[in-house]
Order: C-alpha cells, then sequence, then structure tokens
C-alpha cells in the first residue's frame, strides 16, 4: 500500500468515524447512562509506525472535530489527546520485538481477540474515566458516575469490536 493510499484511507476513516459520532452516536443516550464514544477507535487504530507528533495531531484534530460538531466544551479534545499520548506505551506492551511494516494497524486480526480487546477495553476505560471526570464528576454522585462509565465503556468496546470485525478484515 502506497503512501498516497495510506492518507487517503486515514481521511475516509476520519470522516466515517466522525460522521458516525455526531450524526449516529452523539445522539444515542439510552437509559440516560450509555452513550458509545466511537471517535476513539480512529487513534487506537491509527498504523503501529505513526509517528508519535502525528498520533496527538491527529487526535487532537478528531477531539476537535467533534467538540466543534457536537458543540462540546473541549472535553473530547482534551481527552483524545490524552489517549493518543499514552497510546504508544499499550502498544508497545503488545508488540514487543514483533517485525512490524510501516502500514500495519493494530486490528482484531493482527493482535488476535485477547490482546485487542484487553488494548481497546484499556484504552476506552481510560478514555470514559477521564472524559466523565471532567464533565459530570461530582463527589456526592459517585455511583451515577461509575455506572455511566462502565455502561458507556462496555456500548463503546462492543461498537468498537464489531466495526473491526467488520471493517478491518485481514485482507489476503
Amino acid at each position: 500500500m502506497s503512501r498516497v493510499q495510506l492518507i487517503f484511507l486515514g481521511c475516509l476513516h476520519f470522516t466515517l468515524i466522525a460522521a458516525a459520532q455526531i450524526f449516529i452516536f452523539n445522539n444515542f443516550h439510552l437509559l440516560g447512562y450509555i452513550n458509545p464514544m466511537i471517535y476513539v477507535w480512529f487513534v487506537l487504530m491509527l498504523p503501529y509506525k505513526t509517528p508519535h507528533w502525528a498520533v496527538l495531531l491527529l487526535a487532537f484534530a478528531m477531539g476537535l472535530c467533534i467538540d466543534i460538531f457536537s458543540f462540546g466544551q473541549g472535553f473530547h479534545t482534551a481527552v483524545l489527546t490524552f489517549i493518543g499520548l499514552i497510546r504508544p506505551f499499550f502498544l508497545n506492551f503488545y508488540t514487543g520485538n514483533r517485525d512490524i511494516t510501516f502500514w500495519q494497524r493494530p486490528t482484531l486480526s493482527d493482535m488476535g481477540f485477547m490482546q485487542f480487546a484487553f488494548y481497546v477495553t484499556i484504552s476506552v476505560l481510560a478514555h470514559h474515566l477521564l472524559f466523565f471526570s471532567l464533565d459530570i464528576f461530582r463527589p456526592s454522585e459517585i455511583l451515577p458516575f461509575l455506572f455511566r462509565v462502565v455502561l458507556s465503556s462496555l456500548a463503546t468496546i462492543s461498537v468498537i469490536l464489531i466495526c473491526d470485525i467488520t471493517f478491518m478484515r485481514k485482507r489476503e
């Protein structure tokens, strides 16, 4: 895959994930506690060898896009940039000394189910915990806060796993 194709694919992923978040998932508030935030998937599926500065810039851009179109207060931008910051630590843990090509992405077919599910779960939990801490945390409402973090995380993880299985199949 050439770099031009990789850039085009990245722009397409950015646009589709942002649109899905803005037009579908931002309007999905089941029981007042479940709000899938699939835009996290964009940062999680960037190629392994994406330079760290580029990951931070792309995470910032995606978060800003979500904040602008969701009339947010900057929480999406701040939290997704933080996820971009800690992403290399999680990936180094999973990849070890494997030989990885430039365009290879951390997907279910590449990492295996358990490693990918753990990578997504830890990242999404970190994102949601920080996001909801900034957005709605009050010490007097710790149980609703934890309930929202857990249920939204489960919904987000489920959607990401389904999307990865559906759209990111290993191309033979």
